[in-house]
């Protein structure tokens, strides 16, 4: 999609020309990838990296139906050949010079069907001299050739790597591919007649049209080998290939790969794929492809063109939302004049659409059912009421589960779903929904984010059973309330203070609540992706200290939460979890991310804590030796200097109380007491100081 480099007249012209004259042909297998001048008649006239392509004759020397040049070092070097032998023979020497070269044109247009090539050929042209030559039955090398060898008449080079070339006319129906082989050169198959061929896993680059117009080949598998890149034209035109399997390596499609495979009705394209380009998949018998959220680049034409580059407007893209699939979908360009308007299904609509058209589907008042295993799965309602009561049975048939999307489209503010449910399916409910009741026999809602497009969900009540569901003031948990799964996104309470036993907040459970305030989360353990995302009022969070981890977006999007406190235990925070809002400025100068960081946000936390290495990657301000006191943070020095003031007057205090003490004491002692030891008397003074002190310090 990011180029558009237009190459129809060229694969017009190739698609003429290829097998009626063999001149054109041999030009189109050097083509490159890129650009190519193409004159009226389709011919080649010259590529980007060599203007002279076809040229190369005109000052060539001729000896016994040969023509040759001579090289930088005085060896001679075949150009074309005019012999009409059916067998040909490379001379060892031309003009008194040793033969080492074959050259790109060295047998355009030949007839032979056996070509022997001597000990002396140094080098054969990686654009194959013997694409074109269409009646080859075999060649054969010299067995003291050091660079080349055969094989049943197939050519190699020496250490059988490399298959230089597969002879076109040989009869042979299936061929495997040596397991020495890691590259099939330029046209290394065209033409073929071969109906299978076996790819070996050591495989790991295809050429350019390495098996273009092979006219029988009914499948390929490239799924046990490591191919990388789909080069240009590599199957244009095999009009019986009906099976294609790529490997997982496989990172690019080049232009016009699988251009005019007629037959190819069904692909699917590698996981990893991150470009495709220019017509490779034009003129197929493709209805609709499933391309990869990995891709970065759909070339001009790609999906949903026929030859003549005409539009299906009918073709699907099933893809991932956002990405580069969705946009093919109607990208246009002025400079060719065309405008895409295909079709667009996320992955998993398509996947729904598929499982649905397999049901087994029934009527029932205001309800359609489908039959699964003898239970009833409601699959539509088409009621129009604003309260809305499941039947538990519908045709004599117990009511099941819902299937996906089965109440999408109601307009009902109350839902109340039957006892012996068992099944609540995706994208189950509409936006208009405001409180719906879940039996206690319910044993599976699908998919992570049940309810996120219920935008005016106030409550979810969940009846008393043994399922795997319960309910506390409308927000769901599982059974035993460890996990919250859903906190709706229209109740309207301010302040949210989580059970004792809840550990974990699901993911989306309180997306898009614009009414939470404050969240009171002090034992949870872990809290999932996109969990608060886009709670527009939240201002304060309390984590628990046994916090473990925070999940991607986590806390995205809460412009009011300006600081969070982070405990030591937790030691993993997903990408945006704290401190980032949506930029619109950035968006629109097209930032890949465009985030920002909250103004003034503040993460406290204990030094190379995972918190703290999480600030100072994203630019958020962090504090460190702090302690939190009544959600107030408070420096730890400042703290203990009040703590030493405060245990100063508390030891005062006990001072003063204990002098009292000791003072009541000596007042009280019993006159006898004292008479009883005279001898004591001389110590009279030192009470009296005692006395003295005691009420100094009063």
């Amino acid at each position: 999609m990011n180029t558009h480099r237009k190459t129809a007249a060229f694969l017009v012209g190739l698609l003429l020309c290829f097998g009626n004259t063999a001149a054109p042909v041999m030009s189109g297998y050097a083509v490159n990838d890129d650009a190519a001048s193409v004159s009226a008649d389709g011919d080649i006239l010259g590529t980007a990296d060599d203007p002279d392509a076809g040229a190369e004759m005109q000052d060539a020397s001729e000896e016994g139906g040969f023509l040759y040049e001579a090289d930088s070092n005085g060896n001679a070097v075949i150009v074309g050949c005019t012999l009409e032998d059916k067998e040909i023979t490379v001379p060892d020497t031309l003009g008194g010079m040793p033969v080492t070269e074959l050259a790109t044109d060295a047998f355009l247009g030949s007839h032979a069907e056996k070509i022997i090539i001597p000990a002396g050929i140094e080098y054969i042209s990686t654009d194959n001299p013997f694409a074109s030559c269409l009646n080859l039955l075999e060649t054969e090398v010299s067995p003291d050739n050091a660079n080349y060898c055969t094989k049943d008449g197939v050519l190699y080079n020496k250490d059988m790597t490399m298959l230089v070339h597969y002879p076109a006319a040989n009869e042979r129906e299936s061929y495997t591919v040596p397991d020495s082989v890691t590259e099939i050169g330029v046209a290394g198959f065209a033409e073929s007649r071969l109906k299978h061929i076996t790819l070996p896993d050591s495989l790991t680059t295809i050429g350019r049209h390495s098996f273009s117009f092979c006219q029988f080949l009914e499948e390929i598998d490239m799924s046990g080998t490591s191919i990388e890149y789909v080069d240009v034209m590599s199957f244009i035109n095999d009009i019986s290939l009906t099976s294609v399997k790529f490997s997982d390596s496989t990172d690019g499609i080049g232009l016009a790969a699988f251009f005019g495979c007629s037959k190819l009705a069904e692909i699917e394209l590698p996981p990893n794929v991150t470009y495709i380009r220019q017509s490779a998949f034009a003129g197929t018998a493709l209805k609709q492809v499933e391309i990869p959220a990995s891709i970065e680049e759909i070339g001009y034409c790609a999906f949903g063109y026929n030859e003549n580059e005409e539009m299906d407007s009918d073709f699907v893209i099933i893809g991932t939302s956002g990405t580069v699939a969705e946009q093919y979908c109607k990208d246009s360009d002025t400079e060719y004049g065309y405008t895409n308007d295909f079709t667009f299904k996320s992955v998993e609509v398509a996947e729904a659409e598929e499982e649905y058209s397999k049901l087994d589907r029934h009527s029932f008042e205001d309800y359609e059912y489908a039959l699964i295993d003898g239970e009833a799965y409601i699959t539509f309602c088409v009621s129009m009421d604003d309260v809305i009561t499941v039947p538990a049975e519908v045709d004599g048939h117990s009511v099941a589960g819902l299937y996906k999307g089965a109440f999408s489209t109601n307009e009902a503010s109350e839902i109340i779903l039957p006892d012996g449910l068992k099944t609540i399916g995706e994208n189950m409910f509409s936006s208009k929904l405001k409180k719906l009741t879940i039996p206690g026999s319910c044993e599976n809602i699908e998919g992570v984010e049940p309810f996120v497009d219920c935008a005016e969900l106030e409550e979810i009540n969940v009846t008393d059973g043994e399922g795997a569901y319960s309910s506390a003031d409308g927000v769901l948990y599982d059974s035993d309330k460890k996990t919250l799964l859903v906190y709706p996104r229209g109740k309207t309470a301010k302040k949210f203070k989580a059970p004792a036993e809840t550990e974990e907040i699901n993911t989306s459970a309180f997306c898009g609540n614009a009414f939470l305030e404050e969240a009171d989360l002090s034992h949870i353990k872990k809290i999932d992706d996109y969990a608060f995302e886009t709670c527009g009022k939240l201002g304060s969070v309390r984590f628990s200290k046994e916090l473990e981890s925070v999940g991607y977006r986590a806390f995205f999007a809460c412009p009011e939460l300006k600081s969070v406190r982070l405990g030591e235990k937790l030691d993993f925070i997903g990408d945006y979890a704290f401190g980032f809002v949506y930029d619109q400025q950035l968006a629109m100068e097209s930032q890949e991310d465009p985030y920002s960081v909250v103004e003034d946000y503040t993460i406290y936390a204990k030094k190379d804590s995972t918190a703290y290495k999480y600030a100072k990657a994203c630019g958020i301000n962090v504090v460190t030796n702090t302690v939190g006191v009544a959600d107030v943070n408070v420096n730890r020095g400042f703290l203990y200097v009040i703590i030493g003031m405060i245990a100063a007057a508390v030891l005062a205090v006990i001072g003063v109380a204990t002098g009292k003490s000791v003072k009541k004491k000596k007042a009280s002692r019993p006159a006898a007491k004292k008479a009883a030891k005279p001898e004591k008397a001389e110590e009279a003074p030192e009470d009296s100081d005692e006395e003295a002190d005691d009420e100094a310090e009063e």
